[in-house]
């Protein structure tokens, strides 16, 4: 017994710094691909909560809680607060509806889908109401030209309709911030060369709702969905 205790001698301090060093140069060449990997879950974790907010709203347009609904989408890129993307579902009731029709523009498709339009019977950003809700969104950027937009949808179809930011397009397209994409803007001509972010995501529907959400695989070059 005493013979074994004489042979534990233990790590010398040499060895305990070569094996510092290992682990230091491990965690360097790991340390930026374990920020790329949580920025990345972050980014999913914010598309997630955009896809819910739009096939929220539809379930109640399909379960006759709202006839008219609409989500709105704002950015905004604070010096204080950084970037932000805020997504918000507003509906209307039958009723209210059937006073919209037969008063107003509502039958003009560039006026009902107004981002200008106040007076729905909940809207997300106000109401605390399950139906409807609002999320901010500071891991997400939009590639919409304008900063507001708008969709809006009915059971049948028959209301269906964007705002200008959105005409006749049936996808909102969407990036991290920080650029996480792999993917590049072309050359505008030989002499531009500004290369930045484009969309990783996109959410996209049909006149009648199908919420669906895709993400752009690289090795593919097309949009698979999640």
């Amino acid at each position: 017994m005493h013979q074994l205790v004489e042979n534990n001698k233990g790590f010398t301090t040499l060895e305990v710094i070569v094996v510092l060093c290992i682990v230091g140069i491990l965690s360097a060449i790991s340390f930026p691909r374990i920020l790329d990997w949580n920025k990345a879950r972050a980014v999913q974790s914010d598309v997630l909560k955009a896809f819910n907010v739009f096939d929220n709203i539809n379930s109640q347009v399909q379960r006759g809680l709202y006839a008219f609904v609409q989500v709105y989408i704002n950015f905004e890129d604070s010096e204080d607060t950084g970037p932000a993307l805020t997504i918000t579902s507003r509906g209307i009731t039958a009723d209210t509806l059937g006073d919209r029709i037969t008063s107003g523009d509502f039958r003009n498709a560039s006026e009902r889908c107004s981002k200008n339009i106040d007076d729905w019977d909940h809207d997300g950003t106000i109401s605390d109401r399950p139906e409807v809700s609002s999320v901010i969104l500071n891991n997400l950027q939009t590639t919409l030209d304008e900063v507001e937009a708008g969709v809006c949808f009915s059971k049948d179809g028959r209301w269906y309709s964007t705002t200008d930011e959105l005409d006749g397009e049936n996808s909102l397209e969407l990036f991290g911030t920080g650029g996480i994409c792999d993917r590049h803007l072309s050359p505008r001509d030989e002499m531009d060369i500004r290369r930045g972010p484009q969309c990783e995501y996109r959410i996209i529907w049909s006149r009648f709702g199908n919420i669906k959400v895709e993400k752009w695989a690289e090795v593919r070059g097309d949009w698979v969905t999640q």
